[in-house]
């Protein structure tokens, strides 16, 4: 029975996501598609490999997800690429304060 149950809500979000699956698109259909829509909107599609594997994966966004994606990538390699500051206060570098 929670198959049956499993199997129909799956059946249902599938057929209610309304939004068309880009990953399984060719070019022609992607050209297609973006035919109708404005640039901004675009999708265009990459093979991708994360860094803990050698399996490509194909990544289909929009131009804006994209630059939202870009923008995020460079803040978060900003952050990493940082440099720490060790600089400690003057007392303990120069000693103890003597009176």
């Amino acid at each position: 029975m929670k198959y049956l149950l499993l199997a129909v809500l799956a059946i249902v979000a599938a057929c209610n996501s309304g939004a068309p699956s880009f990953v399984g698109m060719n070019e022609l259909e992607l050209a297609a598609y973006n035919r109708e829509l404005p640039p901004e909107r675009h999708i265009y599609c990459v093979q991708e490999a994360t860094t803990s594997t050698f399996i490509r994966k194909r990544i289909c966004r929009s131009y804006e997800d994209w630059m939202a994606h870009n923008e995020r990538s460079a803040a978060t390699l900003d952050v990493l690429n940082s440099r720490p500051n060790y600089s400690l206060p003057n007392s303990i570098q120069d000693g103890p304060a003597r009176n």
